[in-house]
């Protein structure tokens, strides 16, 4: 019986086909080892949305090399879109692109058939029809891709080259069925996911608001969904108007602003200006005053001037971020964004994301410093020792005492900690007062 093993570099969508990959593996045969240097088989489903993440993928094809010389590696996903080939020459046997990946037991058959290194890597367009039953890396989130494709053509992403120009949405009963199965098995919150998740259904004559009011009419009442990334174009008001409707909708959303001046958003190519951003956050927090966000920022965009920083660093205090992914720009090949002038030195980049780093820690904690005092209902992911922690539907990291794995706890908060709160389960907490 040969060994597996199977990780993921980027985002949700990659770990979804990463735990799809697993199932497959497993029922043709093969075991999941936790240890790379101990497998037959090593397969690394890889990014390539900025130069660091393509480093790293890079790296851990090296280091699964000579941490295993006699293993089978298989590197798949976005970076075998850019450079097929630099990946057999650092010991990659088997490259295969997004379209590929759902056949991967094939492409092993093939190579353990003549043991010749190869690639196949197409171009991304095929039907999102895959259902993943559970998740090796996360036992009580699941999360389900919806579609596949972008075609937004952000000037500084190379994503439509390496997930598809065509947006592609998985069929409205596939999702049912999936979602259902998914709770059948035990799953408290399901994510929904995709490359470019508010575009759902516009290729099949639905969108993502009429698909939720379908999940939500037939989720758990003991469970909850949780939308992933959406862009603020996408962001209609029948979308926003579920939030208001129905308490199985976590109200927290990750929506990638990456910078708060419009001269830059222009230059990217971004869909929106700030006013109609802020239009959305104040949407949505009249629903709920403590609707939670989470972004994604670029500091050192090409041509950025200290103004348009600080008009980010402006936009960030308005909208109080809970959380806010910051990224030094780095030019992606064949993007229009690579043959922009103005270019910003390495230094600068990062010393306008420490700043940044640093203003957002005090925003986070202030926005979670409201929560003291209030009910709120945690995941829980973790017990360690009597001391659980998960997240609770603002999308807010708890640690308390006496909770159950897979369990959503009602908790009153207590204080705030360093990246989260601490608080105590609501029947303790009155059994005590």
């Amino acid at each position: 019986m040969k060994r597996a093993y199977v990780t993921f570099l980027g985002c949700k969508v990659n770990q979804y086909e990463s735990e799809y990959m697993i199932e497959q593996l497993e029922q043709h045969g093969f075991v999941m080892s936790p240890n790379f240097s101990e497998a037959d088989l090593c397969v690394l489903n890889t990014c390539a949305v900025t130069s660091e993440a393509a480093r790293k993928s890079r790296q851990l094809i090296r280091k699964l090399r000579r941490s295993n010389p006699d293993a089978v590696i298989v590197a798949t996903g976005c970076y075998a879109h850019i450079d097929a080939q630099s990946l057999i020459d650092i010991g990659a046997n088997i490259i295969i692109g997004n379209n590929e990946k759902r056949n991967l037991v094939n492409y092993i058959a093939r190579y353990f058939e003549n043991s010749s290194n190869f690639v196949d890597v197409s171009e991304p367009d095929q039907e999102v029809l895959e259902k993943v039953k559970s998740f090796l890396s996360d036992r009580t989130r699941a999360y389900i891709k919806l579609e596949d494709g972008c075609n937004e053509f952000c000037s500084y992403c190379i994503v439509p080259k390496t997930r598809g120009k065509q947006i592609r949405s998985k069929p409205v009963e596939v999702v049912i069925k999936e979602m259902n199965d998914l709770l059948n098995n035990g799953y408290k919150e399901i994510v929904l996911t995709g490359v470019n998740l508010g575009k759902y259904g516009r290729d099949i004559g639905t969108s993502l608001s009429m698909l939720l009011r379908t999940l939500l009419n037939q989720i758990h009442d003991d469970s909850r969904i949780r939308l992933s990334s959406i862009n603020v174009q996408d962001l209609s008001d029948e979308l926003i108007s579920l939030f208001a409707l129905s308490n199985k909708l976590c109200p927290h959303l990750h929506i990638p602003l990456q910078s708060g001046s419009n001269r830059i958003l222009q230059k990217m190519n971004r869909k929106y200006t700030v006013e109609e951003a802020l239009d959305i956050f104040e949407k949505l927090k009249s629903i709920n005053q403590y609707f939670s966000f989470t972004t994604d920022v670029i500091v050192g965009f090409p041509g950025e001037t200290i103004g348009d920083f600080l008009q980010t660093q402006e936009l960030i205090k308005e909208i109080g971020f809970v959380k806010v992914h910051i990224f030094k720009y780095s030019s992606r090949p064949g993007t229009v964004a690579s043959k922009l002038g103005y270019h910003i030195s390495n230094d600068e980049k990062e010393r306008r994301a420490k700043e940044l780093a640093a203003l957002c820690k005090e925003i986070s904690e202030k926005y979670r410093k409201k929560s003291i005092g209030k009910i709120r209902h945690v995941l829980v992911e973790h017990n360690r020792s009597g001391i659980c922690s998960g997240y609770d539907e603002y999308y807010v990291r708890h640690e308390f005492a006496d909770g159950d794995i897979g369990n959503i706890e009602r908790v009153i908060v207590k204080c705030v900690s360093t990246n989260g709160v601490v608080s105590v389960l609501a029947d303790l907490e009155g059994a005590l007062a």
